[in-house]
């Protein structure tokens, strides 16, 4: 009876030191870097870890300006940024995000900094789904400041078997200011052109979505998941701007029936947003030397990244600005032209040349 009791105090006492082991693991290692910044070690960031990678990078880093977006920011060079603005960039960046997911970040980043400058792309797709919506699944934990809910991080067998490993693998190697620009950056791992129209769609809508389809849920987006942050932040300048997607998307929209239900959500954007004395608002989407040049694209929606820095030196001048409404409505119009052009003839018809 005793060795029983015995034997039963060793196993627990065993239990509780190696949950104890794993935790303390798990706070020194820390490998999405929630807790404290990487400094033993070159933290695993990329493509495949950023729902989690993203909890820390906006809590742990030094920074006191973001890039905010979905796929089409990815691109952006914070050190290129930091050059032609000034401040100190990071991205915030989330793969088909929502402005919930764009929220939860930003959120994140007001806690933990003083943040004087954000430059958000004003994807519309990101408009259109419920204010609570998100584009994948978010391991909710790691973006609270309490430990008390943390216990899917610590005992965690793909953090164990995985994450730990790939961090010890890269023990010693340190981090620099290239990690700003390479995280989540996909440059130069893919062909760009006529290649780009693959995803392109050329038929006739089953259904044609009315003007006001999307402006319920667009509306509630801006009002929930991004106003707030510039009533609550008159001291940092926020810079929105429309991506330049190719024309070849506009058309896309049309052949899903879509054109002329997200065509308003724009104006939407434009009127809700532009009268706040801390928000510029720029408009790259009919920008006819990088919009109507597929050689710039690697799919109708996402362009390379030599657009992205002329984006940042755009801002950074203060050309592309939008100064009336009307600017967007006579855009809304050359998008609507173009993609009827294309839609018709099934094909681009723009001529193009390397960038």
């Amino acid at each position: 009876m005793n060795n029983s009791k015995t034997w039963c105090r060793v196993a627990l006492l065993l239990l509780f030191a190696f949950f104890l082991f794993s935790i303390l693991l798990i706070f020194i290692i820390d490998p999405f870097q929630v807790y404290h910044l990487a400094t033993l070690y070159l933290p695993p960031i990329d493509k495949t870890t950023q729902l989690y990678s993203n909890a820390g990078i906006a809590k742990s880093y030094d920074y006191d300006s973001a890039i905010v977006g979905s796929s089409v920011t990815e691109n952006f060079r914070p050190t290129y940024m930091d050059e032609k603005m000034g401040g100190r960039f990071i991205k915030l960046c989330s793969s088909a995000g929502t402005l919930h997911n764009h929220a939860i970040l930003l959120e994140r980043a007001f806690t933990h900094h003083t943040m004087a400058h954000i430059v958000y792309g004003l994807d519309i797709y990101s408009l259109v789904g419920k204010t609570d919506e998100v584009a994948y699944p978010l391991p909710a934990y790691l973006y609270t400041d309490t430990i008390l809910d943390d216990a899917p991080y610590w005992f965690n067998r793909t953090i164990f078997g995985i994450f730990l490993p790939k961090c010890f693998r890269n023990w010693g190697q340190h981090q620099d200011e290239s990690i700003r620009d390479d995280m989540y950056c996909w440059a130069g791992q893919d062909e760009y052109g006529p290649v780009a129209m693959y995803n392109a769609v050329f038929e006739v809508p089953r259904e044609i979505y009315s003007a006001d389809a999307y402006l319920g849920n667009a509306t509630a987006n801006l009002e929930i998941n991004l106003i707030p942050f510039i009533e609550a932040h008159p001291e940092t300048q926020f810079d929105f701007f429309f991506p330049p997607y190719s024309a070849a998307e506009w058309s896309t929209m049309k052949s899903r029936g879509t054109l002329d239900a997200l065509l308003p959500l724009r104006t939407l954007c434009y009127e809700r947003l532009a009268s706040f004395p801390n928000v510029r608002m720029y408009d790259f989407s009919a920008k006819e030397d990088w919009v109507l040049n597929i050689s710039n694209y690697k799919d109708t929606t996402h362009y390379g990244q030599w657009i992205n820095d002329a984006i940042t030196d755009c801002i950074a001048a203060g050309k592309g600005l939008i100064t009336d409404v009307h600017q967007i409505r006579q855009a809304d119009e050359r998008l609507r032209t173009w993609a009827e052009q294309i839609w018709n003839a099934q094909s681009w018809v723009f001529e193009s040349t390397a960038p």
